[in-house]
Protein backbone atom coordinates (compact mmCIF):
# COMPACT_ATOMS: atom_id res chain seq x y z
CA UNK A 1 0.00 0.00 0.00
CA UNK A 2 1.51 3.44 -0.96
CA UNK A 3 2.25 5.81 2.15
CA UNK A 4 1.59 9.74 1.21
CA UNK A 5 2.20 11.68 4.43
CA UNK A 6 1.62 15.63 3.89
CA UNK A 7 3.10 17.95 6.38
CA UNK A 8 2.78 21.88 6.40
CA UNK A 9 0.47 24.22 4.60
CA UNK A 10 -3.22 24.53 5.25
CA UNK A 11 -5.54 21.91 5.94
CA UNK A 12 -6.87 22.31 2.62
CA UNK A 13 -3.61 22.26 0.79
CA UNK A 14 -2.68 18.93 3.21
CA UNK A 15 -5.98 17.38 1.02
CA UNK A 16 -5.12 18.98 -2.50
CA UNK A 17 -1.69 17.20 -2.16
CA UNK A 18 -3.06 13.72 -1.21
CA UNK A 19 -5.61 14.19 -3.72
CA UNK A 20 -3.48 14.70 -6.39
CA UNK A 21 -0.71 12.42 -5.82
CA UNK A 22 -3.38 9.31 -4.93
CA UNK A 23 -5.26 10.41 -8.65
CA UNK A 24 -1.50 10.25 -10.09
CA UNK A 25 -0.03 7.01 -8.86
CA UNK A 26 -2.53 4.93 -11.10
CA UNK A 27 -1.00 7.25 -14.30
CA UNK A 28 2.35 7.24 -13.08
CA UNK A 29 3.35 4.08 -11.60
CA UNK A 30 0.41 2.21 -12.15
CA UNK A 31 2.03 -0.99 -10.87
CA UNK A 32 3.75 0.06 -8.23
CA UNK A 33 2.06 -0.11 -4.47
CA UNK A 34 5.57 0.66 -1.96
CA UNK A 35 5.68 4.01 -2.24
CA UNK A 36 6.48 6.18 0.77
CA UNK A 37 6.02 9.93 -0.36
CA UNK A 38 6.57 12.79 2.46
CA UNK A 39 5.49 16.24 1.07
CA UNK A 40 6.36 19.40 3.18
CA UNK A 41 4.80 22.34 1.91
CA UNK A 42 6.38 25.41 3.17
CA UNK A 43 7.93 28.43 2.21
CA UNK A 44 10.76 27.58 -0.36
CA UNK A 45 13.86 29.86 -0.57
CA UNK A 46 15.02 30.84 -4.01
CA UNK A 47 12.94 30.70 -7.44
CA UNK A 48 11.85 27.20 -7.06
CA UNK A 49 8.42 26.04 -6.81
CA UNK A 50 9.12 22.84 -5.61
CA UNK A 51 11.67 19.69 -5.23
CA UNK A 52 11.51 16.53 -4.90
CA UNK A 53 14.48 13.95 -3.28
CA UNK A 54 14.86 10.44 -3.81
CA UNK A 55 16.44 8.29 -0.56
CA UNK A 56 15.72 5.24 -2.58
CA UNK A 57 13.29 4.26 -5.67
CA UNK A 58 10.42 3.16 -3.53
CA UNK A 59 10.97 6.55 -0.69
CA UNK A 60 10.85 10.21 -1.47
CA UNK A 61 10.66 13.41 0.03
CA UNK A 62 8.91 15.92 -2.05
CA UNK A 63 8.61 20.20 -0.84
CA UNK A 64 6.10 22.22 -2.32
CA UNK A 65 6.00 26.19 -2.19
CA UNK A 66 3.09 27.58 0.14
CA UNK A 67 2.39 30.49 -1.33
CA UNK A 68 1.34 29.77 -4.96
CA UNK A 69 -2.35 29.67 -6.61
CA UNK A 70 -4.26 26.69 -6.38
CA UNK A 71 -3.27 25.87 -10.20
CA UNK A 72 0.54 26.62 -9.98
CA UNK A 73 -0.18 24.52 -6.61
CA UNK A 74 -1.59 21.63 -8.77
CA UNK A 75 1.01 21.75 -11.51
CA UNK A 76 4.21 21.82 -9.16
CA UNK A 77 2.85 18.57 -7.16
CA UNK A 78 2.56 17.02 -10.63
CA UNK A 79 5.87 17.98 -11.61
CA UNK A 80 7.59 16.67 -8.76
CA UNK A 81 5.43 12.93 -9.13
CA UNK A 82 6.75 12.99 -12.71
CA UNK A 83 10.47 13.09 -10.95
CA UNK A 84 9.07 10.45 -8.61
CA UNK A 85 7.99 8.12 -11.45
CA UNK A 86 12.10 9.33 -13.04
CA UNK A 87 13.43 7.73 -9.62
CA UNK A 88 10.37 4.91 -8.73
CA UNK A 89 11.56 3.83 -12.70
CA UNK A 90 15.33 4.12 -12.28
CA UNK A 91 15.09 6.43 -15.27
CA UNK A 92 17.63 8.79 -13.60
CA UNK A 93 20.32 8.58 -11.24
CA UNK A 94 21.42 12.14 -10.19
CA UNK A 95 23.00 11.67 -6.85
CA UNK A 96 24.92 8.16 -6.94
CA UNK A 97 27.44 9.02 -9.96
CA UNK A 98 29.54 12.19 -10.72
CA UNK A 99 27.74 12.53 -14.04
CA UNK A 100 24.20 12.11 -14.17
CA UNK A 101 22.67 9.28 -16.14
CA UNK A 102 18.97 9.75 -17.83
CA UNK A 103 17.94 6.08 -18.80
CA UNK A 104 20.70 4.86 -20.65
CA UNK A 105 22.85 7.73 -21.48
CA UNK A 106 25.78 9.75 -18.82
CA UNK A 107 24.76 13.41 -19.26
CA UNK A 108 27.40 16.21 -18.25
CA UNK A 109 27.08 17.76 -15.19
CA UNK A 110 27.14 20.92 -16.42
CA UNK A 111 24.15 20.80 -18.60
CA UNK A 112 21.96 23.68 -17.79
CA UNK A 113 18.66 23.17 -15.65
CA UNK A 114 16.21 24.06 -18.79
CA UNK A 115 17.75 21.25 -20.75
CA UNK A 116 18.48 18.60 -18.42
CA UNK A 117 16.21 15.65 -20.32
CA UNK A 118 14.23 14.89 -16.97
CA UNK A 119 13.38 18.37 -16.55
CA UNK A 120 12.27 18.75 -20.13
CA UNK A 121 9.98 15.40 -19.08
CA UNK A 122 8.74 17.14 -16.35
CA UNK A 123 7.60 20.11 -17.38
CA UNK A 124 6.47 18.15 -20.71
CA UNK A 125 4.02 16.21 -18.58
CA UNK A 126 3.07 18.58 -15.78
CA UNK A 127 -0.06 20.65 -17.65
CA UNK A 128 -1.45 17.45 -18.92
CA UNK A 129 -1.31 15.65 -15.66
CA UNK A 130 -2.74 18.97 -14.11
CA UNK A 131 -5.57 18.57 -16.60
CA UNK A 132 -5.92 15.62 -15.98
CA UNK A 133 -6.56 16.43 -12.28
CA UNK A 134 -8.97 19.28 -13.16
CA UNK A 135 -10.64 16.44 -15.45
CA UNK A 136 -11.44 14.22 -12.92
CA UNK A 137 -13.52 17.01 -10.45
CA UNK A 138 -11.67 15.27 -7.36
CA UNK A 139 -10.92 19.08 -5.97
Amino acid sequence: MNLIEVKGGTKFQKDVVHKVITHLIPKLLPRVRTLMIDVHIKNLKGDAAGYCLADDTRTFEIEIEKNQNLRDFVTTVCHEMVHVKQYAKKEVDLYWNKNPRWKTKRIGENVKYPNQPWEKEAYRLQDRLAQSVWDSYIL
